[in-house]
């Protein structure tokens, strides 16, 4: 079988090519890869091979690689409609601004280029597989499962969440008609690995990661910053090696929908406390979101900071209802490693700080 895949110098997609490598069915990995900062493709998968593989002396896997640039690869010419082609689309425009300025450069990043994507390839195609984002719903709370299109109403907290969604069903609506299967998949919040090598290892430091970076590099100058949150929910944060993992093997399963996440939630105040912690900092306090009404009111200089740049697009998660993922069907394709959740996010985070939260610039 071919795979082609998408977004593979992001921080998922990578670690989905070195497990699609190692399946002996897989004979071709099609792979879209542009250049970048004075990097061609091929350097900027050989260093790919180097950071996470941490070897180049796999040739039977290298040689499984065909790399394209943009042109060519939007003429596939290169594949056959006889062929078992399977398409991953893990590349993606991450971006939780609520500013509706940025609403056109999201839809346009995540919904239309799907959209190239799927009425390009679709006649070549045995199944085509959406990374999506488990938090594609929205807020809604309580027990969540996997399908997100039985008629539950999405609450949306930013347009990239809204951009995702209707990608979905743009792709479910147009299965039949194509003759393609869909499948969705949808990762929660990434952190660094917990099995493979390195540990603990992430290219690009998001998310959870940008609290601890704020606290690391920001003066605090004394200054107390009061963080609003939802004592009552959680963090779901997810091994990128374990989503990977995951991945390559949900593909071969007959699995329309499935949210790849942890079974359980780390508690917001403890786990938001230690990656604070660990980054160096002690001038914080947590306020229920609860017990105010509205915004924070006087914010001191280094609070204001904070909620006119990070704060403004972690808000809205910190806020969100008390939620948990049904993970049943996740666990039986690959069960979930068992680690102190608390524990991770500190390992992760003082990874993060021996890197100086530098991004992998392949």
């Amino acid at each position: 079988m071919n795979i082609i895949l998408t977004g593979v110098t992001g921080t998922l997609g990578s670690q989905i090519l070195i497990q699609l490598l190692k399946q002996e069915k897989v004979k071709n990995c099609f792979l879209l890869v542009r250049e970048k900062n004075g990097k061609t493709p091929q350097d900027r998968i050989q260093n790919i091979f180097h950071d996470i593989f941490q070897n180049d002396s796999n040739d039977e896997m290298r040689s499984k690689i065909k790399i394209f640039n943009s042109s060519d690869f939007f003429t596939p010419s290169y594949l056959t409609k006889t062929a078992i082609n399977y398409f991953i689309h893990a590349a993606g425009y991450v971006n939780l601004s609520i500013d509706i300025r940025e609403k056109a450069k999201i839809f346009e990043e995540n919904l239309a280029f799907t959209k190239k994507i799927f009425q390009t390839f679709s006649p070549y195609l045995t199944k085509f597989i959406y990374i999506s984002t488990a938090f594609s719903i929205g807020d809604v709370g309580g027990f969540i499962g996997n399908d997100f299109h039985n008629g539950i109403t999405p609450k949306y907290r930013n347009f990239y969440e809204e951009s995702k969604h209707q990608c979905e069903k743009y792709l479910l609506e147009n299965e039949q008609q194509s003759n393609v299967s869909i499948q969705i998949l949808r990762p929660s919040v990434l952190g660094g690995n917990i099995s493979e090598e390195p540990k603990y290892f992430i290219s690009k430091f998001m998310v959870y990661y940008l609290l601890g970076k704020f606290f690391y590099k920001s003066p605090l100058n004394g200054d107390i910053v009061r963080i609003v949150a939802n004592f009552n929910t959680g963090l779901n944060i997810i091994p990128v090696d374990y989503v990977a993992h995951v991945i390559s093997e949900a593909i071969h399963k007959n699995i329309a929908q499935l949210n790849i996440t942890h079974s359980k939630c780390t508690g917001l105040i403890p786990g938001m406390t230690r990656i604070i912690e660990t980054a160096g900092a002690s001038n914080f306090t947590f306020v229920n979101s609860v017990d105010i009404q509205g915004q924070l009111r006087d914010k001191n200089r280094v609070e204001q900071f904070y909620y006119n740049s990070l704060g403004m697009h972690l808000n809205p998660y910190l806020v969100s209802a008390p939620y948990e993922y049904d993970t049943e069907v996740l666990e039986s394709i690959v069960p979930m490693p068992s680690y102190n959740l608390v524990d991770y996010l500190e390992d992760t985070i003082s990874y993060a700080k021996e890197k100086k939260f530098r991004n992998k610039r392949w």
